[in-house]
């Protein structure tokens, strides 16, 4: 299992090698966060929102920006193609399971980001010192684990959307849907404490915090003590469900699955 996960990487590798050019403008191209920026630091020049003064925005979207690199997935989209078209007929003649195809993918690509991500994060910080902080070692390690789990939750989220394609053809809208509910409540259009009470209340309840906003608010000391572990038992929560809804849905398509060579 490992020899051929090494082979799969491997293959991403290239595969993100190839395209490099492609995934640095699409990095580049998600500028919503830095125009979010922008519109919260004209909000502060007049003085502090909430508990953020213009620093604190800087650094809450540095952060944000990371963490999303970081979590982004795109495998709904490529999960519809495959059914819709039926080129998932041969990958599932394959010995591994197809869905390491994709996550093999993402993972190469998270590599490729890491080497663009950091030069421009010391910039910021270079430029920008006001927003220098420094984070103690047990934060820091759970900001990265629950950054992986975030991963994890927003892939297999975003996974059983696309599976959904065994059934319907709107699944690719269903997502658009999905994402834009995780852009207003994953923290990128505001820091989630600058929400209504009764909006902060449903979204710890709902996945799109788990998938974002979590690990960057442990990374700034805005969730500690007993909020801190409610939120990380419900991001694995997430996680858990993820994962069992993606085999089921993916037991049942599979059995339906009438495309051309299936």
């Amino acid at each position: 299992m490992i020899r051929k996960y090494i082979a799969l990487l491997k293959a991403s590798w290239s595969l993100t090698m190839e395209y490099r050019v492609g995934t640095l403008v699409w990095m580049l191209s998600n500028t919503l966060p830095l125009i979010m920026l922008a519109v919260w630091l004209s909000l502060a020049e007049e003085g502090p929102v909430g508990n953020y003064a213009p620093a604190d925005f800087v650094r809450y979207y540095v952060i944000v920006v990371i963490v999303r690199q970081f979590t982004t997935a795109w495998v709904s989209y490529e999960l519809e193609r495959q059914i819709r078209l039926g080129e998932l007929s041969p990958k599932l003649l394959r010995p591994l399971h197809p869905i390491h195809e994709h996550v093999a993918i993402h993972l190469a690509d998270r590599v490729f980001r890491i080497g663009l991500l950091l030069p421009l994060v010391f910039l910021v910080f270079w430029f920008y010192p006001e927003a220098r902080f420094s984070v103690d070692v047990f934060p820091a390690a759970l900001a990265v684990v629950t950054t992986v789990v975030a991963f994890g939750v927003r892939f297999l989220t975003f996974s059983c959307i696309g599976l959904l394609s065994f059934w319907t053809t709107q699944s690719e809208s269903l997502s658009d849907l999905y994402y834009a509910a995780w852009v207003m409540l994953g923290g990128i259009i505001a820091p989630l404490d600058l929400l209504p009470a009764s909006v902060m209340h449903i979204g710890f309840y709902l996945p799109f915090r788990y998938m974002l906003s979590l690990p960057v608010e442990i990374v700034l000391g805005k969730v500690t003590g007993v909020a801190l572990w409610q939120g990380v038992f419900m991001q694995l929560g997430w996680l858990l469900a993820g994962f069992l809804l993606f085999r089921l849905l993916w037991h049942w398509g599979v059995r339906n699955y009438s495309a051309v060579g299936a």
